[in-house]
């Protein structure tokens, strides 16, 4: 058997798209970018969006945008896409300061960040100028609401990275993207809306939504006099042919979402039964954008790592998790982050992709039990 780990689903009016904006002639820019930032900002719920190439290029044009002053940095989650730590460093030229995240959503612990923050402010001069709230898998943070009136009593302004969680909802309703003074997401190929290299960046907040635009597009203002840059901007443009490609993604949201989401249930009905096997906990609405699950050595008796290995050499596609941001040799850092060490010894991505069947995944737990002894 081959089953890739996460494979798009290119099914719907994809290939229309695509050689629409091709046949224009246009491929940098064109109307399906003006389209998909209609269509994307009316779909979470806010007044603006900004395309640009990437997820991390959102990131870092957010971060410039706000124009911290120097020698401010973010506070996040240590959790995450080691492009959030990239992101952080080439915006402010300073690590981030992280704190843990809590056990169940995997998300930023607001107690900590508290604490970080509460720390902070007793310096004589406070270093953190804003709060990175990533989202995990497909699960919004649990402690969103809580980050969020953190940000709001201190003054800080709050980037929700959800890059991973596209669809997804609190409790409340408010859709992952709606969260903060903006939002960034990744549509980079394998997420749930799957657009190559595409990025973009949400708000409501109409003179940063100008600024962001501002430093996507080289510096240049938006009346786009050529070749006067104002800001040191870079050239974060999006492409026409990626945004064609995330309109047709964006008009089968539902269905893709409702396809990743059963494909988690699968994982769930086959694999929870059994002790020593833990998965995600959801918090309001997820959507799955991939399966987590830790794996105690009681279940496998070998290493998370072995068990990987087993699978991939059975062309079963896997993936490691992330590595804590402060483990990183160019970010670093001395804080205590238990529960993200904890996931990056046991935790275990399973296939996830939306044309997963029920048949692959009945032969991958029966590989895993082959593996591990329990056939």
């Amino acid at each position: 058997m081959t089953i890739p780990l996460n494979a798009p689903s290119l099914t719907g009016r994809e290939e229309e798209f695509v050689l629409d904006a091709l046949r224009s002639g246009w491929i940098t820019l064109g109307k399906y970018v003006t389209r998909f930032e209609t269509e994307f900002a009316a779909w979470v719920g806010r007044k603006r969006a900004v395309a640009c190439s990437s997820g991390t290029s959102a990131l870092w044009l957010a971060l410039m945008a706000l124009r911290l002053p120097a020698g401010q940095r973010v506070v996040t989650g240590v959790y995450s896409c080691d492009a959030l730590a990239n992101a952080a460093l080439n915006a402010t030229g300073l690590p981030p300061v992280v704190v843990d995240v809590e056990p169940e959503t995997w998300g930023a612990d607001a107690d900590l960040m508290s604490a970080a923050l509460r720390e902070d402010r007793e310096r004589e001069d406070p270093q953190i100028g804003a709060v990175v709230l990533p989202h995990t898998y497909g699960v919004m943070a649990r402690d969103t609401a809580k980050i969020e009136a953190l940000c709001r009593g201190l003054g800080l302004p709050l980037i929700e990275d959800a890059s991973e969680a596209h669809g997804a909802k609190l409790p409340d309703g408010r859709m992952a993207g709606s969260i903060g003074t903006v939002s960034v997401l990744s549509l980079r190929g394998e997420k749930v809306l799957g657009a190559g290299q595409f990025g973009v960046c949400v708000t409501d907040d109409a003179d940063l939504a100008r600024r962001i635009h501002q430093y996507a597009y080289n510096g240049l203002p938006v009346d786009r006099i050529r070749f006067w840059s104002t800001v040191p901007g870079m050239n974060c443009q999006p492409s026409h042919l990626n945004a064609a490609l995330a309109c047709a993604q964006l008009e089968r949201a539902d269905e893709l979402i409702a396809l990743r989401n059963a494909v988690h249930a699968g994982w769930v009905e086959r694999l929870g039964q059994y002790d020593g096997l833990t998965f995600q906990t959801p918090y309001g609405i997820p959507a799955w954008w991939l399966t987590g699950i830790r794996i105690g050595r009681a279940f496998t008796g070998m290493l998370v790592q072995d068990l990987a290995r087993g699978l991939e050499e059975r062309d079963v596609g896997t993936r490691p998790a992330f590595y804590p941001l402060n483990r990183l040799p160019h970010v670093g850092g001395t804080e205590s982050t238990p529960v993200a060490d904890a996931l990056l010894m046991d935790l275990l991505i399973l296939p996830s992709g939306p044309a997963i069947t029920g048949g692959q995944q009945d032969e991958i737990v029966a590989a895993i039990m082959q593996i591990t002894g329990r056939a």
